[in-house]
């Protein structure tokens, strides 16, 4: 139907699930525009890396089982790491490699591929994506193609992603394939095993093993193998905040004792990278690529000849360059969707203590004035920003009711030759604790 009123739904690809019962159905449908699906930091022009120009190549269920047998690949789980926790691929042997980039959040996907450990064993070889859906893999591949364009360290051969996600392709493969475990799911019904995922007998050839029902997951207090998220436990440790597996037996300790609830990733001390690609830098130089390749036979140094003349057109108009024009401050976050009846004591309140809080910036709309439900907070460090951040993408932050969106901000930089840090109040700044109604 959506596909006869508008051409705009005809690459959508519309997954239909019958039989859930009335307990896991979802009450309710709402829409809503949103700048990013999934926090990788990637929300906005300057930033987000063009489907159209960089976007993965799909492949679909039996396209992907083939690829997965193939020597020379690598497989990425682009999903969180308590996901891949209780279920991801299992290639057979003498086929593809498996890569679980550790990630807590999303939003440290980016770094993990900036980091030069990861390039040097996607260098080569033939990349394979997947996560739950297929939607985190449409960025994942984008981000990757982008950045290999300009970075002479990256350079994979080919980038290609699961359509349709773990969802069609255990789906597709009713005796698991080459599944082990469960897919983690963000709905009601909460995991997803093949259809006859209870079976352990081995499956046709051609479909790999089945899927056993042992669980490769463990109890995070008991260390007794259990793969069931129940109860909305979280990783006690700062900073982290994801979701632990916590078996029937110790469910009571857990909630006695939260402060002993600690991820996997922090049991083994695991530090993700923390140095962020200049997002805006590279998506500028791989579009101008990508705009000149093959036009008149010049290689890769005279194709950047186009960026680098713009570049230094801005520096003698006295402007800042594109590429230090706007930057993520870790201490600055970025929310939108807030309800009007936000305070900066509410905002506060959800950040753990208005004593987090440096400073709010209300964001009002030019010609009128009025407050539109977005604001910049400067927090009093980077680890409380990174705080609130986790909690907003594992359990989300609510003020009065109303979810709202959490992310780094994207500062620019004043043409100010007293300005030394970026975005820093004006002289005239004053706190308010209300945001501002405009022009009645």
């Amino acid at each position: 139907g959506l596909r006869n009123w508008n051409s705009l739904f005809n690459e959508t690809d519309f997954k239909l699930t019958d039989g859930i019962p009335r307990s896991k159905l979802f009450k309710s449908l709402s829409i809503r525009k949103t700048e990013e699906l999934v926090a990788y930091g990637l929300a906005g022009d300057d930033k987000a890396p063009s489907l159209e120009n960089f976007a993965g190549e799909h492949l679909e269920a039996a396209e992907y089982h083939k690829a997965m047998a193939e020597p020379n690949t690598v497989i990425i789980d682009v999903r969180n790491a308590y996901e891949s926790a209780i279920g991801n691929f299992k290639p057979p042997p003498g086929g593809a490699k498996l890569i679980d980039p550790k990630m807590r959040n999303s939003i440290e996907f980016p770094k993990w591929l900036n980091d030069p450990q990861t390039q040097e064993k996607l260098n080569g070889k033939k990349v394979l994506m997947y996560c739950t859906g297929g939607i985190r893999c449409e960025r994942a591949t984008a981000l990757l193609n982008q950045m290999s364009t300009v970075n002479p360290n990256l350079k994979p051969k080919g980038v290609y992603e699961l359509r349709g996600g773990i969802e069609r392709y255990i789906k597709s493969y009713p005796n698991g394939g080459y599944w082990n475990g469960k897919n983690y799911l963000f709905d009601r019904r909460m995991e997803q095993i093949p259809l006859n995922g209870e079976m352990v007998s081995s499956g046709d050839q051609d479909q790999g093993p089945r899927i056993a029902t042992t669980p490769h997951a463990k109890c995070c207090l008991c260390r007794q193998p259990w793969s069931i998220y129940r109860g909305k436990f979280k990783c006690c440790q700062s900073l982290c905040g994801v979701p632990v597996i916590v078996c029937k037996s110790c469910e009571s300790k857990a909630l006695e004792n939260p402060q002993k609830l600690t991820c996997e990733l922090c049991k083994e001390g695991y530090k993700a990278p923390e140095v962020m690609p200049d997002l805006v830098g590279f998506k500028r130089k791989a579009e101008s690529l990508v705009k000149h390749q093959g036009s008149d036979g010049k290689n890769s140094s005279n194709e950047q000849e186009p960026s680098s003349k713009k570049k230094k057109k801005h520096s003698t108009e006295g402007n800042i360059s594109p590429s230090s024009a706007k930057q993520v401050c870790e201490d600055r976050l970025f929310l939108a969707r807030l309800p009007l009846t936000v305070t900066v004591t509410k905002l506060g309140e959800a950040f753990g203590g208005k004593d987090k809080i440096k400073l709010v910036h209300w964001l009002t709309d030019k010609k009128t004035g009025a407050f539109y439900g977005s604001c910049i907070v400067e927090m009093i460090s980077s680890k409380a920003a990174q705080k609130v951040l986790d909690s907003a993408n594992s359990g989300g932050i609510k003020i009065d009711k109303k979810r709202i969106k959490v992310s780094m901000a994207n500062v620019e930089k004043r043409n100010d030759s007293k300005q030394k840090e970026p975005w820093s109040p004006m002289p005239n700044f004053v706190q308010k604790e209300f945001p501002p109604i405009g022009k009645i």
